[in-house]
């Protein structure tokens, strides 16, 4: 895909299952049976559906059990590699950076806009309090990201001091 193109999801599952399997050397009716095996019972028709773009939706367990068949991170085959400065459609209704999407998915850093502290509070407690930056364009747009984790930041600390004022 050209630069500055918006992926959707299930598109992208699918393109990136087509471009695994083929490498990984299987024809539709393998991956098929190795997904029955993970007890998805698909045929071949039904990995041709999906590949084709036929297919329009993908359960959880699905694209989970494609991630274990062809040996790939869940997080690989939802989302394109090189696609820098492409947007992906995180909901019908917004599109963000794709690299920023994959930190986001991974757990590093909330999608902008986002209540940091709130989004750090449904971590797990060994996780808080790391810092993620986003990728940056430029220098500019990394001091703005860097002043604005800070910010948020320092207001973390200050609801923490006052909780623990109040324990």
């Amino acid at each position: 895909m050209a630069h500055n193109e918006v992926w959707s999801p299930t598109a992208t599952v699918a393109k990136r299952v087509r471009e695994v399997r083929k490498r990984r050397g299987l024809t539709a009716q393998q991956l098929a049976d190795k997904l029955s095996d993970q007890g998805i019972r698909w045929d071949r028709y039904t990995v041709n559906k999906l590949e084709s773009g036929k297919r329009q939706n993908l359960s959880l367990a699905e694209w989970l059990a494609l991630s274990v068949v062809l040996n790939v991170a869940p997080v690989h085959l939802l989302l394109p590699i090189d696609a820098d400065g492409d947007l992906y459609q995180v909901t019908p209704e917004r599109t963000n950076d794709v690299e920023h999407t994959r930190g986001w998915i991974r757990g590093h850093w909330p999608l902008p806009g986002a209540n940091v502290i709130q989004y750090q509070g449904e971590m797990p407690e060994a996780e808080q309090g790391r810092i993620h930056l986003p990728p940056a364009k430029d220098k500019t747009e990394r001091i703005n990201g860097i002043e604005t984790s800070i910010q948020q930041l320092t207001t973390a600390l200050h609801h923490l001091r006052e909780d623990e004022d109040d324990g």
